[in-house]
């Protein structure tokens, strides 16, 4: 949820966690008997936290889409770049994206790693229905979802591995497009400087 209401939170590296510490209540000695019994002793808890997150991950995504609704609504300027914190082209092929896929969105966004809440955003204000976008959302989580949990599973032996390694993917997929919009300021400002 907190990844829904833009802090810099990656849901990634959470449902990974997730998915190592369920993985860590199983019995994985290499004996049948031993699994089915770990996993009957904690079936009702690693299907009541696959549920929640499942539900924090969907509903976290109509979080930016609602807020762009309002900004819609709102009548507010066209500057959306300054409201997404995102640079102008990155805007415009998102803006792309969403108008290509229409209603299907939801789902494509759920795929948009390090971009969901701008995709989200825009969907919301180019007027995507709210019941649509859900619905895609909710069908792209059941796919998301368990690579995340999957992965967590893979690497139940190396948790900080793992998680470093999500980490610093998602978080150069994230700052990405920040390092681009300060170099190409940064560039503009020189050359205007030398040039003049």
């Amino acid at each position: 949820m907190a990844a829904g209401c833009g802090l810099f939170i990656s849901e990634e590296p959470l449902n990974i966690w997730v998915g190592i510490t369920l993985a860590r209540l199983l019995s994985l000695d290499g004996t049948w008997h031993s699994f089915v019994e770990s996993l009957s002793r904690n079936a009702p808890y690693i299907i009541s936290t696959v549920l929640w997150v499942y539900w924090g991950v969907c509903i976290s995504d109509m979080i930016p889409f609602y807020l762009g609704k309002l900004f819609r609504e709102s009548g507010a300027s066209d500057d959306v770049c300054s409201k997404l914190g995102i640079g102008e082209e990155k805007v415009l092929q998102i803006r792309r994206a969403v108008q290509k896929y229409g209603n299907l969105i939801g789902f494509i966004e759920r795929f948009s790693l390090g971009v969901r809440n701008p995709t989200a955003f825009l969907a919301g204000s180019l007027g995507i229905s709210p019941e649509f976008f859900f619905a895609g959302v909710c069908c792209g989580g059941l796919v998301t979802l368990p690579i995340q949990l999957g992965i967590g599973f893979l690497m139940r032996k190396r948790p900080v591995f793992a998680l470093a390694t999500v980490a610093t993917v998602v978080g150069i997929w994230t700052v990405f497009p920040y390092v681009m919009a300060a170099s190409t300021a940064l560039f503009l400002c020189l050359r205007r400087r030398y040039s003049s």
